[in-house]
């Protein structure tokens, strides 16, 4: 087996993974069929394996060609960040941050890191996506920078570093108006549906076994939204439940659109950690950004301004989270 690759052979690799078929890849990288399809053979020729199961349909990646994809997305990402940070240090000018962030994270803390930041370099682009569960591919394979989320997963240690910065509890959230919205314990909130943004496996003990035990009755009480907006939005107009984090519900855009329901039954703790991929310091802009972060945040949590009070009253500080 060589190990000779070439770039542009991974670039065929990660085009017709993502396209689905040589013809549209190769149309996205600007050459022919027949290049692609030729750099692509010499790939499992000098890896000896075979990458693609070719059908009427399309092209699909065998297990090793799924291997050999992720590192190959953090080959050619590590390469985009390195031209960028070449260009920055070079004319002190442009470049691309891009992160995911926790819900809360995103309304409570991190308008202020943008604006200031912004201030500091307006050259620079931002690509902010929404973080939830506890899965971090984008991160593993270079198209993120870092991340703002819960705790991995696990079976991602090799891959990731790992920086708790708060701790924080959950509330459960209801329109106003709601019928259940003066429920003293969880039980009294029987018979209503649930509009989950997190999995079963990570959402307060307390709320599944509630699901649980409606079960028989034949009707689906749960259901997941993959965005906590979008959640928080069908909450607001109907009778389902979610539950989030506490310093979510004290944001000024959530505060008063909401009913947050505190019981002591739901005890189960969250974590927001900086995830980062392991062996790969940060540098550049992406290393800007977060030493603003830090500054902000301290600023933030230190501020006499009720609402940003209410908010970091909410979380607690990791032991080794602000810097």
């Amino acid at each position: 087996m060589s190990t000779d690759l070439k770039l542009h052979q991974l670039e065929c690799l990660v085009a017709v993974a993502d396209h689905g078929s040589v013809r549209t890849a190769a149309n996205r990288l600007g050459r022919s069929a027949t290049a692609v399809s030729k750099a692509l053979r010499e790939l499992e020729q000098s890896m000896d394996v075979v990458l693609m199961e070719r059908r009427a349909d399309g092209v699909s990646l065998t297990p090793s060609g799924n291997a050999l994809l992720s590192h190959a997305r953090l080959i050619l990402g590590q390469l985009r960040r390195a031209s960028e940070d070449v260009a920055v240090a070079g004319v002190k000018l442009g470049g691309t941050i891009r992160m995911a962030v926790t819900p809360w994270l995103m309304h409570g803390v991190i308008p202020s890191v943008v604006r200031a930041f912004r201030q500091l370099r307006p050259d620079v682009q931002l690509d902010i996506a929404e973080h939830l569960g506890g899965d971090y591919p984008a991160v593993r394979n270079g198209h993120l920078d870092f991340a703002f989320g819960p705790t991995p997963d696990a079976g991602q240690e090799r891959a990731l570093d790992v920086r708790p910065i708060y701790t924080y509890s959950f509330a459960v959230v209801c329109r106003p108006g709601h019928p259940g919205a003066n429920a003293r314990a969880i039980a009294d909130l029987a018979g209503y549906d649930w509009l989950l943004s997190r999995s079963m496996a990570r959402t307060a003990q307390a709320i599944r076994a509630l699901v649980e035990d409606q079960r028989d009755g034949g009707v689906q009480r749960c259901h997941f939204a993959r965005s906590v907006n979008a959640a928080l939005a069908i909450v607001r107009s109907t009778d389902m439940l979610t539950a989030v984090p506490w310093p979510l519900i004290e944001t000024p855009d959530m505060r008063d659109r909401f009913v947050a329901l505190d019981f002591d039954a739901i005890t189960d703790e969250g974590m927001t950690c900086l995830i980062t991929r392991r062996y790969e310091p940060l540098q550049g802009t992406a290393l800007a950004f977060l030493e603003t972060f830090w500054r902000i945040a301290r600023e933030l949590a230190a501020s006499p301004d009720g609402p940003t009070r209410r908010i970091f009253s909410m979380v607690e500080p990791a032991s080794t989270s602000i810097e």
